[in-house]
């Protein structure tokens, strides 16, 4: 990011690392034309970068380039800001860039994201922790880009017609044409919604995959170079720009955004806000279900000096490692080392100091973090696949009697599991008329089979089912994570696989005009199909071909 402008005379105070806001000049800066400028300038309402704000090690290099950028809101005849959006927190108004020193006054449309007034401290807490998470996460191409945040000391900088809703905390984000959610829907006056279901299984499936891959390779970074987790991955949170189609080689545009509920993972950093005491917010189609249950209640004895604590209540949602357990309107939390249902104790990762104390409620905050993004990634996965349809809770809860079974044998595992689901659906057979034809609908027949069937009622790729089980199924052994493991990096073997489905139906992922890398070789164990269900796969293909010749 580029600081400073040659305008401004070092050693003038800035309002904060990042931005400099000065009241307005007599020289007129404020609506010109159909904007409001906010220019480089200290003598004028203004967001600046400026190299004495720069980290120290960047002031005091001998060489730099220092170049201006102004921001301002684009108006309409009106003279009102243009409204994009409005979030719980935040509104969202169009803006442009313009380069300061350009000699072509180069111009670009972004996004101006700002607090509104109101809010609660935890929503002003959620947009400052975003704008500091995005900054971290800046540097791969599938994840939106921050141009400028900061805050400023007044509200001379804003529109008039806005500056009794909002407050002076802002982000200058890069600008796309709609969130994944809004195109498969359809939006308002942005063009047809993409249909999904009018596509083949074949063509859907790498449609899917132009959406996924980009945004599954963002998650991979977000984890293993910058230690952050999403925590609220869901199509709406998908930005996209659409190829232009006056040009051949214009491509699709994938962005992850919204960070405004992401942790850090940094034991040298000290970054509170992250660690929410509250229940971690997510959309409850594609959380977790650490994220739905985030708090549970249990009736406990605790003994002074004793790592063991004793419950009387039975749980739904598996207590783990990395769990944290405090007793009600008590500061102190402990770590979980794990739960012996067994004897029916909590074993903690230090012992109890405060006062013994029987018959006394206890809570425990279930840890989200990253097999919480890689539940969600296989939640969006399913969701797509089934032509934006299908409810990725329905298929968790069918899911739940084989995550709960706990038996050490070969049939313990997600691809001996689905080889039976699979083997179950190609059993049950409709009676047939005179002509061959079904009485019955597929959707029909396989009732008790619907969360593996598309909007069509079509049967699902059971290659595809097999990443969307390994990611929402966390407690086998070829699951991608185990459900407590926050420093998994499960998220690689995920990317692999979704990239490797283009070679399993006949497409070289080096020939899709994306960033991808060929990779030559395959971790073992990654994405294998048993012979019997590749079979079984063909043999319902060939079946509905023919149902179609027939016609």
């Amino acid at each position: 990011m580029p600081y400073g402008t040659p305008n401004v005379t070092p050693g003038t105070p800035v309002t904060s690392p990042n931005a400099n806001l000065a009241p307005p000049t007599p020289q007129g800066f404020g609506v010109q034309g159909n904007v409001t400028l906010l220019t480089t300038t200290a003598q004028s309402s203004s967001v600046t970068f400026r190299a004495d704000a720069a980290p120290r090690e960047k002031r005091n290099a001998p060489f730099a380039v220092v170049r201006g950028r102004a921001y301002s809101f684009v108006l309409d005849a009106r003279g009102q800001p243009t409204e994009l959006g409005s979030g719980r927190f935040a509104k969202v108004f169009l803006g442009e860039e313009r380069w300061l020193e350009s000699k072509t006054d180069f111009r670009r449309p972004v996004v101006i994201k700002i607090l509104q007034k109101g809010v609660s401290e935890d929503d002003r807490m959620r947009f400052q922790m975003e704008m500091d998470l995005l900054e971290r996460v800046q540097g791969h191409p599938n994840i939106v880009t921050l141009y400028a945040s900061g805050e400023g000391e007044d509200l001379t900088f804003l529109p008039p017609s806005i500056r009794e809703k909002c407050e002076t905390e802002f982000m200058v984000l890069e600008k796309l044409d709609m969130s994944l959610e809004e195109r498969l829907k359809g939006s308002r006056n942005r063009g047809a919604k993409e249909d999904l279901l009018a596509c083949d299984l074949r063509d859907r499936l790498f449609r899917v995959l132009d959406y996924m891959i980009p945004v599954a390779s963002a998650v991979e970074y977000a984890h293993l170079v910058r230690n952050i987790c999403h925590r609220d991955l869901k199509p709406a949170n998908i930005l996209i720009g659409l190829p232009d189609p006056n040009l051949r080689g214009a491509t699709l545009q994938v962005r992850l955004a919204d960070f405004n509920v992401a942790k850090l993972s940094d034991e040298e950093v000290q970054f509170g806000m992250t660690q929410m005491k509250a229940a971690v917010p997510g959309t409850l189609f594609f959380q977790s279900p650490e994220q739905e249950t985030n708090i549970l209640e249990l009736l406990v004895n605790v003994q002074q000096g004793l790592p063991e604590v004793e419950y009387f209540e039975d749980f739904y949602i598996q207590i783990a490692k990395n769990d944290s357990f405090s007793l009600f309107n008590r500061s102190e939390q402990y770590p979980i080392l794990y739960a012996d249902r067994a004897r029916k104790r909590l074993v903690l990762g230090r012992p109890f100091r405060e006062g013994s104390e029987t018959n006394v409620r206890a809570r425990i905050q279930k840890s989200v973090g990253r097999p919480a993004d890689i539940y969600s990634l296989g939640a969006t996965l399913y969701y797509l696949i089934s032509g934006a349809y299908a409810n990725p809770k329905t298929l968790y809860d069918a899911f739940h009697k084989f995550i709960e079974y706990e038996r050490a044998d070969e049939n313990n595992t997600i691809e001996a599991y689905l080889r039976h689901e699979y083997g179950v659906i190609n059993s049950l057979r409709a009676p047939k008329t005179q002509d061959g034809q079904p009485e019955v609908a597929p959707a029909d027949r396989f009732f008790s089979y619907k969360h593996y069937l598309d909007g069509n009622g079509e049967l699902l790729d059971p290659n595809v089912m097999l990443i969307v089980a390994k990611c929402m199924i966390r407690n086998k052994p070829d699951s991608y994570c185990q459900a407590h493991d926050l420093e998994t990096r499960g998220v690689s073997d995920l990317v692999t696989d979704l990239i490797n489905l283009y070679s399993l139906y006949g497409f070289s992922p080096g020939t899709r005009p994306t960033h991808l890398v060929h990779r030559t070789t395959v971790k073992k164990g990654n994405l294998r199909v048993a012979t019997g269900l590749k079979r079984l796969w063909h043999a319902l293909l060939d079946m509905i071909r023919g149902r179609k010749n027939r016609q």
